[in-house]
């Protein structure tokens, strides 16, 4: 090997040459420094040393392997790594998104799941225009509103004894859907005045009078459940037989009872009037399944059981 004064100038030159481009650009030298982690190595190891840490200007080329990247490791951002970036306009924007369930959107990252909708059993439904009310409006209702001093009143313009009932009893019970005045008044008058005068002529009109009675319950609306379950009591004990006729349509009457069956009025130690006006619907229901059971025959009760499961017999108990 020859010495470096027996070189010749060229090969000195492109050595030199060699050098100056492996140097970095930049007039600052790279600082490259080795740091022990400190760890002692066990004696099994052998002669493996301990791990070193080498930094570059004071950074470490270490990687951390954390699922949440350290705050610490970038002082000058003064915002959490973790809270979403403003937007354009200045304003923090939530990436989370609600979706529905069983959906491909609600698998995805950032969507949560909505729960499920309120079915809404007892909530009211919006009733349709009554043939009552048309019928009223067109004059083809035989009836007028009286006002005196005792304040105001149903009157007839023709006998009542001389009405069709076939037509108008169930026109009557069309309007127990009604929850505005007079049409209100006009039906519940007129349904107490036509069952206290209509003596044999109530029976053979049953049939016609369960679509009215069925769609006035399926309403959900507590005013108008309890003025058909008032007026169902009235027409039960209006004539005989009646209440065992309407035993075959127990399966129309009676579901939505049973739903309503338990709907009290939990007033602790304060005065509920609304026993005295006879509006509390669950006092009032099983009064309607005792006067059925009373008055239909010996077959009313198995049959009131089958729609109604939580109704105890007050006959046979």
């Amino acid at each position: 090997m020859t010495s470096l004064q027996q070189q010749s100038p060229a090969v000195r030159r492109g050595r030199a040459r060699g050098r100056s481009q492996s140097q970095p650009a930049s007039t600052r030298p790279l600082s490259i420094t080795p740091h022990n982690n400190g760890h002692t190595t066990p004696a099994s190891v052998g002669n493996r040393t301990g791990r070193k840490e080498w930094t570059i200007h004071g950074v470490s080329t270490r990687r951390h392997h954390s699922a949440q990247p350290d705050p610490k490791a970038y002082p000058g951002d003064r915002r959490s790594l973790g809270s979403p970036a403003p937007s354009s306009c200045g304003s923090t924007s939530s990436s989370v998104r609600t979706v529905e369930a069983f959906t491909p959107a609600s698998r995805m990252r950032g969507a949560r799941v909505s729960g499920p909708p309120k079915l809404g059993v007892f909530r009211p439904r919006p009733a349709p225009p009554t043939t009552f009310r048309r019928m009223y409006e067109r004059g083809d209702v035989p009836v007028t509103l009286h006002h005196d001093h005792h304040g105001h009143n149903l009157r007839w313009k023709v006998e009542v004894e001389k009405l069709d009932y076939h037509h108008y009893l169930p026109l009557f019970f069309d309007g127990l859907r009604e929850t505005t005045h007079p049409y209100d008044f006009f039906s519940r008058a007129g349904i107490r005045d036509l069952l206290a005068r209509g003596g044999d002529k109530i029976l053979p009109v049953i049939p016609q009078l369960i679509l009215p009675i069925k769609s006035a319950l399926n309403t959900r609306d507590v005013r108008v459940i309890c003025t058909v379950l008032k007026v169902l009591q009235e027409l039960v004990m209006s004539a005989p037989l009646v209440g065992e006729s309407l035993v075959p349509y127990y399966r129309q009457i009676l579901p939505t009872l049973n739903l309503f069956k338990h709907k009290n009025v939990n007033s602790g130690d304060e005065i509920d009037y609304s026993q005295q006006r006879r509006e509390n619907l669950g006092d009032l229901i099983q009064e309607t399944l005792e006067i059925l059971e009373r008055h239909g025959g010996r077959d009313a009760y198995i049959n009131i059981k089958y729609m109604v499961p939580t109704y105890q017999s007050c006959v046979m108990n």
